[in-house]
């Protein structure tokens, strides 16, 4: 059975062999010298041994050289018969055989410990390292991050030559020429080959030695650089879509400004027809009112001559109708103007405030309970309060007390108005906010309800017929707001 030795244990083993020679040489030598008298020239022989044994057992060479020393000595004494002069001489020597052990072995020690720190970093590092010789560009040695990189065993690349990483002779040239110009390359982007035949993208720094052999890192940035292909092309898309999107939003643009400014001219034409009819029915409404008033006069000149009372009768209904006419022409000017200014937040208090001012209210008290409550309403709202309490003042009977307060849900504010007159009979509850009711109660409420329904507000009568009625406004949030509740939450915060 053959038994292979590694390339370690075979270095050890010969230089073991060497020096146990150099020992046996040594003392050889020694007996050989002292035996025939000469005790000038064979201690020099002693340096060969300590020097070789510090050299492979740095850590013990004080050791070997303090122990071959005795043995020296020891002969010195036993072949001398201790003549004074010669144990004085081989007494210095045994003292500069102790120092050499000493001085080389603590020397050897460092540069062993040097050894072991750099082998470590060699062995360690994370980038691949690897040396080969300038002259004859054969790789030496290279690290095991190296040999993983190239997908190859470290003794696989041992003596090979550099080609057999860098396939690109252009690349090897360009790459020694600069290696040569400058014994310290970086940043050196170069194409490897792996022993599966894929190209990996390396950049490498390089020094080289006194020795003329070069230390290379190599640190494996193909990942890398398809990252930055990729992220490349993602942004070439990224830059075309957006380029595309860009066009198409100028092009809607375009076409969005094109059909805003179509938008205004129509806009435009609509207000000035507006205006157009709204001044003629101005002008109108006028001058019927205008003749209205003069069928009025001649009426009552007629009532002052005719005595017939058949005749009589039939003016009374021509005054009923003539008084129909006029105020369903201030209705039509009323309901021109709903909708014309633009909404705002209304103080309620205050509204109402205005609103019993502007009616004849008699003896009748108006309790208002609504803080400080504002709501976002058409500019005509105050109206809507005035035709509630001129409904209530008019067809309530025996009003005394008109009470406005408000309430909140989960969604919405409900502001009440109740007042404890005759109420409003069921089947009625529904029909007084029609256009068609207005025989019987005026334009007022129907105006209302279209007044309210500008901005999302609704009414409804819950009353109780006997008791009084009852007009619930529903305000939507978003719709209503407390300034001062507000201003506190504010001030909290």
């Amino acid at each position: 059975m053959i038994v292979r030795l590694s390339p370690e244990k075979r270095h050890q083993i010969y230089w073991t062999a060497t020096i146990i020679i150099t020992i046996l040489i040594t003392l050889s030598s020694t007996i050989y010298s002292l035996s025939r008298g000469i005790y000038e020239v064979f201690p020099f022989i002693y340096f060969l041994p300590i020097i070789l044994f510090v050299y492979l057992y740095p850590n013990k060479g004080v050791y070997f050289s303090l122990g071959l020393s005795t043995v020296y000595i020891l002969m010195v004494y036993l072949y001398s018969g201790f003549n004074p002069q010669d144990v004085a001489i081989s007494t210095a020597w045994f003292v500069v055989f102790v120092t050499i052990g000493v001085v080389t072995s603590s020397f050897a020690e460092g540069l062993r410990e040097e050894e072991r720190k750099y082998r470590g970093i060699f062995e360690n590092s994370q980038a691949g390292i690897f040396t080969f010789d300038l002259n004859t560009l054969r790789l030496t040695e290279l690290n095991a991050k190296c040999a993983q990189m190239l997908r190859y065993e470290r003794t696989e690349l041992a003596g090979a030559d550099l080609s057999r990483i860098m396939t690109d002779a252009g690349s090897i040239d360009r790459f020694i020429r600069q290696v040569k110009m400058s014994w310290e390359t970086g940043d050196l982007e170069l194409l490897f080959t792996a022993r599966d035949g894929t190209v990996r993208q390396v950049l490498v720094s390089a020094s080289v030695t006194p020795g003329n052999i070069v230390i290379c890192s190599a640190i494996d940035i193909t990942a890398r650089k398809l990252a930055e292909q990729v992220i490349e092309r993602a942004r070439d898309d990224l830059e075309r879509r957006v380029n595309e999107r860009t066009e198409d939003l100028l092009r809607v643009n375009k076409e969005l400004s094109a059909e805003i400014e179509e938008r205004k001219r129509f806009e435009a034409a609509i207000r000035l027809a507006n205006h157009k009819i709204n001044t003629l029915s101005g002008v109108t409404r006028h001058d019927i009112l205008n003749q209205i008033t003069a069928i009025v006069m001649y009426l009552s000149l007629i009532r002052e001559t005719e005595t017939d009372a058949v005749v009589a009768g039939y003016l009374d209904k021509i005054g009923d109708v003539t008084d129909m006419i006029q105020k369903q022409i201030r209705f039509t000017h009323d309901y021109q103007n709903i909708g014309s200014g633009e909404p705002r937040w209304h103080n309620i208090s205050a509204v109402i405030g205005e609103a019993v001012a502007g009616v004849e209210q008699k003896d009748v008290l108006i309790d208002r309970q609504v803080d400080d409550l504002e709501i976002f309403a058409d500019a005509g709202f105050p109206k809507v309060f005035v035709n509630i309490i001129d409904n209530s003042l008019v067809h309530g009977g025996h009003v005394t007390l008109i009470r406005f307060f408000y309430y909140e849900t989960d969604d919405s504010l409900v502001l009440c108005c109740e007042d404890n007159g005759v109420g409003i009979p069921a089947d009625s509850k529904e029909r007084i906010f029609r256009r068609e009711y207005f025989r019987n109660t005026g334009y007022g409420l129907f105006l209302i309800v279209e007044i309210l329904s500008i901005t999302g507000l609704s009414i409804k009568e819950t009353g109780t017929p006997g008791k009084g009625a009852r007009f619930e406004i529903h305000v939507p949030k978003g719709s209503y707001r407390f300034p001062t509740k507000i201003n506190r939450s504010d001030r909290w915060q």
